[in-house]
């Protein structure tokens, strides 16, 4: 296989963008595998991909960030939005970008009639099985009794 015509067909931009069909892309990410020279330049197509996205990104006006900034505020509780002014020197870089990290502060909490009723479906659920078990156990005990009962040994050879 010439990697140099593979690269050139294009195949590697469409991938990326989405257009390939699915057996283009596993073939890409098979040949990839393969070839380190296919993985390099696939990896560099994604890099100018990027770079030339970043480059032409159009930034959101100040109302839409602001509105944003305070639905987040107002859905996670967190301190108000200050303009792009961040105390935390997490977000102290610059603000061309909205810093979306609101973080998991979502508590998931159970009535103590759920809990009571989960633990009565367990004990319900366990009784039947664990007589059931004792059950099958006796009968297979009788049914040895039964056996031994009817059938005696033979006497021992002497």
């Amino acid at each position: 296989m010439n990697i140099k015509e593979y690269i050139d067909s294009g195949i590697i931009e469409r991938c990326l963008l989405g257009l390939a069909t699915p057996e283009q892309e596993a073939e890409l990410q098979y040949l990839r595998e393969i070839y380190p020279a296919l993985r390099m330049e696939a990896e560099a197509v994604e890099l100018r991909l990027e770079t030339m996205v970043f480059a032409e990104a159009v930034k959101p006006p100040p109302a839409i960030k602001a509105r944003v900034m305070e639905e987040i505020r107002e859905r996670y509780n967190q301190e108000p939005y200050n303009g792009g002014n961040y105390t935390n020197h997490h977000h102290a870089r610059h603000n061309d970008y909205i810093p979306f990290n609101p973080g998991w502060k979502r508590k998931i909490t159970v009535s103590i009639w759920w809990r009571c009723a989960f633990i009565a479906m367990c004990v319900i659920t366990m009784a039947p099985a664990a007589s059931t078990w004792y059950l099958y156990k006796q009968v297979n005990r009788l049914q040895d009794a039964i056996i031994h009962y009817n059938y005696p040994a033979p006497p021992a050879a002497r």
